[in-house]
């Protein structure tokens, strides 16, 4: 079963795209709005109850309410839109995350750390288990590279027929680690874009 909505849907990492709402529709009909995305999530415990435990944080947690809001705003305002609204808000997301790895890196041994901790998650976090299929080439403590065959994302967006909306967590990957002091970043491709694979160097510069 999906999480609740209320849990999901409630929470502080939606508040500016709310506001906005309630600027653009007025606070009622923005309210409403947002209880449609919270009752289309919920509809969707049945579609993904055999989700495997190691894919529910990620899919429960962004992927499926991404697609709920999303929906809810392209039939108030059409796809396109929607899609931009969304994209706003993603990058927004994306940067303030971006925040804290820059302040990490920026600390006395926080690049090494960076580094080890990088290595740790995308085995931990990111794994089989997680719905991930990984091809690891190297993992030191100063250079990371492999290719993700395939995803959690890339599949459940493309099977609620949304497959591009999984370029914005592609992106948000891109602005996290590529402007970071002393840390190379490099992906030449991504599944959500037609690649064969997501390809990712990360290496000390």
């Amino acid at each position: 079963m999906v999480r609740s909505s209320k849990k999901l849907l409630r929470g502080r990492k939606y508040e500016t795209l709310k506001a906005r709402l309630a600027d653009r529709l007025g606070a009622d009909e923005a309210a409403a709005l947002w209880a449609r995305a919270e009752s289309r999530l919920d509809g969707m415990s049945d579609q993904f109850s055999s989700l495997p435990k190691g894919e529910r944080p990620q899919v429960e947690g962004f992927v499926l309410p991404t697609f709920a809001i999303y929906s809810e705003l392209a039939d108030a305002f059409g796809k396109d839109e929607a899609f931009q609204m969304v994209d706003d808000f993603m990058a927004e997301y994306s940067a303030n995350a971006a925040k804290a790895f820059r302040v990490i890196v920026a600390l006395p041994g926080g690049r090494r750390f960076f580094m080890r901790a990088f290595g740790k998650v995308v085995a931990v976090a990111f794994g089989e288990k997680q719905g991930y299929r990984n091809d690891m080439h190297e993992c030191t403590p100063s250079r990371i590279s492999y290719d993700v065959l395939a995803c959690p994302y890339h599949r459940v967006f493309a099977q609620l027929g949304a497959p591009e909306l999984c370029q914005f967590f592609c992106r948000n990957d891109e602005v996290c680690y590529g402007d970071l002091d002393g840390i190379r970043f490099v992906r030449t491709g991504t599944l959500a874009k037609g690649a064969d694979c997501c390809d990712f160097l990360i290496e000390r510069a």
